[in-house]
């Protein structure tokens, strides 16, 4: 025994002798675990793995707590989970370590931007441009944050420095602050959305501009596709929270993860729960992460009020059009879930139907009308006000409103929707006449007659309204 002890002894005064001599290569060695820690929560971090990612994290900082990176990477977890605080004080960290560390200011920014405190995160922004002036995020996310509290000169200052940096992140920027929207008139050419069905129902491919034929005022216009097929898409999805859908919001809740997975990784939803015209609000803006959209869809709850369908769809449809990529070549897809059954609107039909008939936005609406109280009976006979409110809005958009009839039924309403949005083609043409504000122009478009083609059917608004530049 007395050996034992003498040996462990004499290992510690040996480690002890090395640690004295080496003192550079035990700080390598630190170093070099707490990289291998740092490296180990970024891979956790890709994979959204962000509770794992925060414990490694946590381990490179017990082995070197001077070590900024890992914790400003442990802030960005602490975001991803919505714990803003905790990320406050990890960036504050990581800044104490690294003096001039112009990110972690501009990740401390939007912590207290999200905390709503905007004083705060002002400073941090322009400590971080102080220190790098040339990041063109961070410039963004200063004039958001002007922008949000109508400071628009500052906001229209930071555009313009984007504009020497990054003009697509301008462009970003200036969407903000003047929230224009993209209209189906665009550089005087008309731009639609054409759903080409077969007498199966299943979509048509590879038409070309030749087959289809566009009519505006009784005059044939000259043709040519924009974009046909798969392609990036924006997805709004307006969730009605009424208690009208009390019985039947599980489903509902279903149904909005089923349109989230069939997502792509270059499209882009938001989601929008309603209730009355005063509890319209952004659940989750826009993102490709499908995390972040389902942990979206696990807050929404059923809220007493009266139901304001025509609302949502105005703020929804003004919200998804404003939002742009710099490439145009990008479809917009508005879902709304509802029994369509609208109460007390602050718009009314025709101002909303204005508004739809200017920009280019296809609405598909999905029915949850339900008359039993455990939501069995679906869309058995929904109530004919409810059910034309719904059909108008599609048709005006050159979209769909769906009738499903059973929880089976709605997986199938939602592929369907999928596979003919994912299809569907993109055409355009300079009317041969004048373009005038404000008067609505009747479109009529068809194939072109062929054997082939003989039952097939033709899905397009069936007008266009053009605005003031």
């Amino acid at each position: 025994m007395r050996r034992n002890r003498f040996a462990v002894h004499l290992l510690l005064l040996t480690l002890l002798a090395a640690v004295t001599a080496f003192p550079g290569k035990v700080a390598t060695l630190q170093q070099t675990n707490a990289d291998t820690y740092n490296e180990q929560g970024l891979a956790l971090m890709a994979s959204e793995k962000f509770k794992e990612a925060i414990v490694a994290f946590q381990q490179a900082i017990k082995i070197k707590p001077d070590y900024p990176d890992p914790h400003y990477h442990l802030g960005n977890a602490y975001v991803e989970l919505g714990e803003t605080k905790k990320a406050v004080e990890a960036y504050k960290r990581a800044i104490r370590y690294k003096a001039d560390f112009a990110l972690a200011y501009d990740k401390l920014g939007t912590a207290y931007h999200q905390q709503q405190d905007y004083k705060k995160a002002t400073e941090a922004y322009n400590e971080s441009i102080r220190l790098d002036p040339k990041v063109p995020l961070t410039h963004y996310n200063l004039g958001v944050v002007y922008a949000e509290r109508d400071k628009v000169q500052a906001a229209v200052a930071e555009y313009k420095i984007l504009q020497t940096l990054d003009p697509n992140v301008a462009q970003d920027l200036f969407n903000l602050i003047y929230k224009p929207t993209v209209s189906v008139v665009t550089d005087g050419s008309v731009r639609l959305n054409v759903m080409a069905i077969d007498s199966f129902g299943a979509p048509i491919a590879g038409l070309k501009s030749e087959n289809f034929h566009v009519d505006e005022g009784g005059t044939r216009q000259t043709v040519s596709l924009a974009l046909t097929g798969n392609s990036p898409t924006f997805i709004g999805v307006a969730i009605d929270a009424s208690g009208s859908l009390r019985s039947i919001f599980s489903l509902v809740v279903t149904v909005s993860n089923q349109i989230i997975e069939r997502m792509q990784p270059d499209d882009q939803a938001t989601l929008i729960r309603f209730v009355s015209a005063d509890k319209i609000e952004t659940v989750q803006d826009f993102t490709s992460s499908k995390r972040r959209l389902s942990d979206g869809i696990d807050s929404l709850y059923i809220e007493g009020g009266l139901s304001a369908v025509l609302d949502a769809v105005y703020l929804s449809a003004q919200h998804l059009a404003g939002h742009k990529f710099p490439n145009r070549n990008v479809r917009r897809v508005l879902l709304l879930l509802t029994d369509g059954d609208d109460r007390a609107s602050y718009y009314n039909l025709q101002q909303v139907l204005t508004l739809l008939r200017s920009i280019d936005l296809q609405i598909f609406a999905v029915s949850f009308s339900s008359t039993d109280s455990d939501g069995r009976k679906l869309n058995e006979n929904p109530p004919k006000q409810s059910a034309d409110l719904l059909r108008t809005l599609a048709l005006e958009t050159g979209g769909a409103a769906f009738f499903p009839k059973s929880a089976a039924e709605m997986g199938a309403t939602i592929k369907l929707i999928f596979d003919l949005v994912r299809a569907e083609y993109t055409i355009e043409y300079k009317p041969t006449q004048p373009l005038e504000a404000g008067t609505y122009r009747p479109v009529s478009v068809t194939l072109a007659p062929t054997p082939q083609h003989e039952r097939s059917v033709i899905v397009s608004r069936p007008g266009y309204l053009p605005t003031a530049k």
